[in-house]
C-alpha cells in the first residue's frame, strides 16, 4: 500500500517495459517519467511510503494512541505529519494543502476545527480508513465515524459517498468475503456509487489496464474506485494484484489503500496473502505495533 514505484507515471507500456513484468518496488527514478506524468518522489526509495501512506498512518497513530477513533485527535495527528514543521517530508498534494490551509484559517478567526477538509474528491478521503474500519467495523455508528473521517481532508459529498462505499468493502473483508462479495456488500448505498461498480462489472473480462485507460488513471475517486473494484473483482492473489495496479499507470498509490487492504483482509492466512519478501522490504510505522495490541488484546 505505501509503495513509491511509478507513482503517477501515466503510460503503460512504459511501465511495463521498465519492469520487465515485476513493478513492484522499482526504484523512483526521475528519467523515467519525461513528459509522461508528474514525478513527486525525488529522495525517496522502494518501499517508503507515499503520502497517502501517510495519511494512513496519522489514523493509526490516533487509534494506537486513544484507543479509538477521535475527530479531534486525528487532526491533531494529521497535523504532526503534514503542517510546518511537521514529520513528513515529501509531497504534499492539493487536498491535503487546502486542508492546512483551513485549519490555520479557522484558528485565525478563533473557530472550532471541525469539517475543515478540502472541497475536494481524491484519494486522500479514502486512505486513512483501514486502520478505522480494523477497530470499528463492528460498530453501531461507524457511517458516522466514516464521514467524520473523510471530512477532515475531503469536506465534500461525493467523497463522502465513495468512502462509505469504501467502508462497506473493507467491512466485508474483515468478515472473511472473498473480494467478489467485498464488492456486493457495498451495492445499494448511493446511485453514484453504485453507477461506479456498475462500470467496472460490465468490463469485467476486460484487463483492468484496459479500463484504467477507458476510466481514468488518476488521482479523483470517479476514476480511481470503479479501476479499483474492477480489480477486485478479477483478483486472484495479493501479489497479481497489486501489480495489475502498477500496470495500471497514474495514480497506483492512490488506488493500493482500498485494494490493498480488501485483499490483505480476504486472503489473510492462505496461499494468496501478502508475500512475506514483500513485507521485509517495506518500511513500518512506529505506532504499528502498540496499534496491533489493541486488534489483538
Amino acid at each position: 500500500m505505501l509503495r513509491l514505484c511509478f507513482h503517477w507515471l501515466y503510460d503503460q507500456v512504459a511501465i511495463k517495459t521498465l519492469s520487465n513484468g515485476t513493478p513492484e518496488f522499482h526504484a523512483p527514478n526521475a528519467k523515467d517519467y519525461i513528459d509522461k506524468g508528474y514525478y513527486a518522489h525525488e529522495g525517496k526509495k522502494p518501499g517508503d511510503y507515499s503520502q497517502y501512506g501517510i495519511q494512513m498512518i496519522a489514523m493509526l497513530d490516533t487509534i494506537a494512541k486513544h484507543g479509538q477513533y477521535d475527530e479531534a485527535q486525528y487532526i491533531h495527528a494529521f497535523r504532526e505529519w503534514f503542517d510546518m514543521g511537521g514529520k513528513w517530508r515529501g509531497y504534499i498534494d492539493k487536498p491535503t494543502k487546502l486542508t492546512l490551509l483551513n485549519a490555520h484559517a479557522l484558528e485565525a478567526e478563533d473557530k472550532p476545527l471541525s469539517n475543515l477538509g478540502a472541497d475536494d474528491t481524491q484519494n486522500p478521503a479514502v486512505s486513512k480508513l483501514p486502520p478505522l474500519l480494523a477497530v470499528h467495523h463492528k460498530d453501531k455508528n461507524l457511517n458516522e465515524l466514516v464521514e467524520s473521517a473523510v471530512r477532515v481532508t475531503n469536506n465534500n459529498d461525493t467523497a463522502v459517498a465513495y468512502a462509505l462505499a469504501s467502508a462497506a468493502i473493507l467491512k466485508a473483508a474483515l468478515s472473511g468475503k472473498t473480494p467478489i462479495e467485498c464488492i456486493h456488500s457495498a451495492k445499494g448505498l448511493s446511485d453514484l456509487t453504485d453507477e461506479a461498480i456498475k462500470l467496472a462489472e460490465e468490463r469485467i473480462l476486460k484487463p483492468s489496464n484496459e479500463v484504467a485507460t477507458e476510466l481514468g488513471m488518476h488521482c479523483d475517486l470517479e476514476a480511481s474506485f470503479p479501476v479499483t473494484v474492477h480489480l477486485l473483482l478479477n483478483a486472484t492473489s495479493y501479489e497479481a494484484s497489486i501489480r495489475e495496479n502498477i500496470l495500471c499507470g497514474g495514480d497506483n498509490c492512490g488506488r493500493a489503500i482500498l485494494l490493498g487492504a480488501t485483499l490483505a483482509a480476504c486472503y489473510q492466512g492462505a496461499e494468496q496473502d501478502i508475500p512475506r519478501a514483500w513485507e521485509l522490504k517495506v518500511s513500518l510505522p512506529k505506532s504499528l505495533l502498540a496499534y496491533q495490541r489493541l486488534l489483538f488484546e
